[in-house]
């Protein structure tokens, strides 16, 4: 049987998870195919980003994670996504795996913080590659996918599938100027093929308001790229769902072919990267 990934592109509503959490459950009621086995949604899908995040947060596990416990288990599929969890008194920017059958498995700090972040969350430290009915899933939070050394390192740690639930930014009235859809695509199309791996990336839609009082427009257009760096299917900016097949013996032939991984020469790049 195929094995299949949903990407669910959300709207957050800003500062309520059982909000979030009721739009999760309702979305994936409308996914009336058993060979969807994993969905993932976006960074901080569970609360918003531009709100009072430690007022929100919850630890794990808590709120945040029994909720998404619940719902895997009611529709009997594997489900990964953001929320700000609760470290002492701070929060982590943090994606949670979980299964339905054995709960919350993994959970995924951001590893490369970006601008205010800096000062107001937690670090993760630890790569996360986690074994799912789809394959092994390497999973990465918006700004580390910028960092092609993350990727590749959980290629190298036997991910087949790449993950990376974000938050991109257009722009703002007068903030700094963000991307454009074509750029996000271009990078999920660049992390499968130098990597050999599915890249699932789901992207924030909506409008925020920033920390610098401006709205922040999420432009949406989550995909799904094959190993051979091809982008199967891609939404548009509004809410939606998109699937696609994990075809891993499609991958195998192709990584036999293009062996990336093998034609490395680490002992060159440590002359420069080490220093």
């Amino acid at each position: 049987m195929p094995k299949k990934i949903a990407v669910l592109q959300i709207d957050s509503v800003l500062g309520n998870m059982e909000a979030n959490l009721q739009k999760i459950d309702d979305m994936l009621g409308t996914i009336h195919d058993e060979d969807v086995r994993l969905a993932v949604f976006c960074e901080y899908g569970l609360t918003g980003y531009c709100t009072d995040l430690l007022r929100i947060a919850s630890p794990i596990p808590g709120r945040a994670s029994e909720g998404l416990e619940r719902i895997a288990h009611k529709h009997n599929i594997w489900i990964s996504g953001g929320t700000a969890e609760l470290v002492g008194d701070k929060i982590a920017n943090t994606t949670l795996m979980v299964s339905p059958t054995d709960g919350t498995v993994a959970t995924y700090r951001k590893i490369h913080p970006f601008g205010d972040e800096r000062n107001a969350i937690v670090y993760g430290d630890t790569p996360v590659v986690v074994d799912t009915e789809i394959g092994k899933v390497g999973m990465t939070i918006c700004y580390d996918f910028i960092f092609p050394e993350l990727s590749r390192g959980l290629a190298l740690q036997g991910a087949e599938v790449i993950l990376c639930s974000t938050f991109w930014f257009a722009d703002s009235i007068s903030g700094p100027a963000g991307w454009e859809p074509e750029q996000a695509l271009s990078l999920a199309r660049i992390r499968a093929l130098e990597n050999s791996v599915f890249v699932a990336m789901a992207c924030r839609t909506g409008e925020e308001v920033a920390s610098w009082g401006d709205k922040v427009r999420a432009f949406g257009h989550s995909s799904i790229v094959s190993p051979v760096g091809k982008t199967i299917v891609s939404a548009g900016l509004g809410e939606s769902i998109i699937t696609a097949e994990i075809n891993l013996e499609q991958r195998d032939r192709w990584s036999s072919y293009a062996q990336y991984l093998n034609d490395r020469r680490p002992e060159i790049y440590r002359k420069i990267l080490d220093t």
